[in-house]
């Protein structure tokens, strides 16, 4: 039930658009029973030749016809009935449609904004083709559900209540009789209803594990041929695919059941019924005129009865699928500003680590940190692969939470400080550089629409990008595909620069920034980042050792701690962790990781 008024609340904002479809419903259904009713005066009217006979097309006397008005009336009724059935079924399609389609794109909208205001945590536990699936074949399937399967559950309900009330009013012990069989049909369909949820559930996820399958796949399309390991993903696919399979045939069989069986239920009553009304015409208590009419209604009824059926199991499959939104709708978001949350406009004083320890989960990864980093300062992190770079770094703008102490800029507490003030002050370049299938201009603009585009040539030409930019088919209007795609890696990289520099933000983290480029490519990334550090209070995550020469400071992470620090010449002299590190890269031949 709990389920069921969370998505009621969607419908708030359209309660017009609903109340107008209801009535339309309700007309429909009074002219599916006048239908039905009106088959007995007809004929009556059409198989007998008394013409002082009186017929009444509604009761209680209220349209009482001779024969000769009979022949005006009969037909005139018949089309406004029609005219009436025909345009109230547009009108409630319409409004019903339209209900459902503005609570599918809140859903929609609201889930989408739910997800990129998660923690970054939850995107590293959680695979992209889940989300994806949750976005798209969970919202679709609940789609069939609010926009098809209500406005039938409605539509049908208010025509089986009008018709059952034809039946009644016909002759009631006759419809006790034809009703015999409908209690029957309960207990099947709360099983099949349950059994339905409970396949479509496993189904939905099986979709989503299919969709990060493809995902892997596709976007890693080079190592698969590379590796030669195109019947791996094959098999991993088809394991999947066949489970979804599976569990397809089995809500096709649900279904299959469920359909005969409600056929077997008709027959029994309409048996039932007809041996019955045989016995009453006999006895000349039931005139052919109202068993007509009645015959006509209960015939008239079993079929949304067998649509209810259907409907139900669309419904269940919706209801799995409304379970699963929920479900991310339901996973706390970033913590929320406080209250009293500051904002601020420019870092002067620096950054202060005071006591910070980290943890993932069980797992401690950063323990007892102490680091006063002042304005302009460039600061160069290295340390063996797993040490905590990353992380360290992912604290500064709270993509993560320390565990443990604080980090202050300018003395305050970067908790006390609004989220969106505290990363308008940083600027991020990392080794994975993710851009979009739009224009060069407007990935250099992305965080910042609404500069010049004097602005954004100034930037690129900062970032030594302007020369390779020009060259494009079009341009700073040429889109460079997805994840900037027909762009190589060390072009991309230099947008990226560009956006940083764009941004002009006084802290900026490099992230391995070079250390996927070759060596011509670095060179000409390095031009860029020279001009982006200029002025800033840098933290640079250090692939090659030769690229931290030139920092500040160097701080060696090992052991979940600070090990080392000091400029590179000191370091060496140390003979200590950063000494060692130093001497894999180039007496070893290793590369730091």
């Amino acid at each position: 039930m709990r389920l069921y008024f969370r998505l009621l609340k969607f419908l708030v904002h359209y309660w017009g658009h609903l109340a107008l479809a209801i009535f339309f419903m309700l007309t429909l259904a009074l002219s599916n029973g006048a239908m039905a009713y009106l088959v007995g005066p007809v004929l009556k009217f059409l198989f007998t030749n008394n013409t002082d006979d009186t017929i009444r097309l509604i009761p209680m006397d209220l349209l009482t016809f001779s024969r000769s008005q009979m022949l005006i009336a009969m037909p005139l009724v018949i089309v406004i009935v029609a005219f009436i059935k025909g345009f109230s079924f547009f009108a409630q399609a319409y409004f019903m449609g339209y209900v459902g389609q503005r609570i599918i794109a809140d859903i929609r909208a609201l889930l989408y904004k739910h997800i990129l205001r998660l923690p970054v945590s939850y995107f590293t536990r959680n695979s992209t083709g889940q989300l994806m699936s949750r976005v798209t074949s969970d919202v679709d399937m609940l789609q069939n559900t609010a926009a098809d399967s209500v406005a039938t559950l409605l539509r049908e309900s208010f025509t089986i209540v009008v018709l059952a009330a034809v039946v009644v009013s016909r002759d009631w012990k006759l419809a006790l009789a034809a009703f015999i069989a409908f209690p029957l049909a309960i207990y099947p369909m709360v099983r099949f209803s349950k059994k339905m949820r409970k396949v479509s559930t496993q189904g939905q996820a099986s979709i989503g594990a299919m969709t990060t399958l493809l995902h892997e796949a596709i976007g890693g399309i080079k190592i698969v041929k590379a590796f030669c390991m195109e019947k791996y993903e094959e098999i991993r696919f088809g394991r999947e695919n066949e489970r979804l399979s599976k569990l397809k045939m089995k809500s096709i069989k649900v279904r299959a059941i469920a359909s005969p069986l409600m056929e077997s239920l008709r027959a029994v009553g309409l048996a039932f019924t007809i041996w019955y009304a045989a016995y009453r015409i006999q006895n000349g208590t039931l005139s052919p005129e109202s068993f007509i009419s009645f015959v006509v209604a209960l015939l008239m009824l079993y079929p949304p009865i067998k649509a209810l059926n259907g409907v139900n199991m669309s419904i269940q499959q919706g209801l799995a699928a409304a379970t699963r939104v929920f479900e991310l709708l339901d996973i706390p978001q970033e913590t929320k500003d406080k209250e009293n949350a500051k904002n601020i406009e420019v870092i002067s004083d620096g950054l202060e680590f005071r006591n910070v320890s980290f943890r993932y989960g069980d797992k401690w990864v950063l323990k007892d940190i102490n680091l006063r980093v002042k304005g302009g300062e460039v600061i160069a992190i290295v340390g063996t692969s797993g040490v905590g770079k990353t992380t360290f770094v992912n604290l500064i703008p709270r993509f993560y939470d320390v565990t443990e102490g604080a980090v202050f800029f300018d003395g305050v507490d970067i908790r006390d400080i609004a989220r969106n003030s505290l990363r308008s002050q940083i600027a991020i370049v990392s080794q994975q550089v993710v851009l979009f299938n739009d224009t060069v201009k407007k990935n250099i603009a992305y965080g910042d629409v609404v500069k010049d585009d004097a602005d954004i040539i100034s930037a690129a030409k900062a970032a030594n990008a302007d020369g390779f930019i020009k060259r494009l088919p079009s341009g700073y209007d040429t889109v460079i595909g997805e994840g900037g795609v027909r762009l190589s890696g060390g072009e991309q990289q230099r947008l990226s620069i560009a956006r940083a520099i764009l941004k002009n933000a006084p802290i900026l983290i490099l992230d391995e920034a070079t250390s996927s480029l070759d060596t011509e490519s670095e060179l000409e990334v390095q031009k860029g980042l020279q001009n982006l550090m200029q002025g800033r209070t840098t933290f640079v995550v250090a692939h090659r050792l030769s690229t931290v020469r030139n920092a500040d400071r160097i701080i060696v992470l090992a052991d979940g701690g600070i090990k080392e620090t000091g400029r590179h010449e000191e370091l060496l002299r140390l003979g200590g962790e950063y000494s060692r590190i130093y001497r894999m890269q180039f007496h070893g031949g290793a590369e730091l990781q």
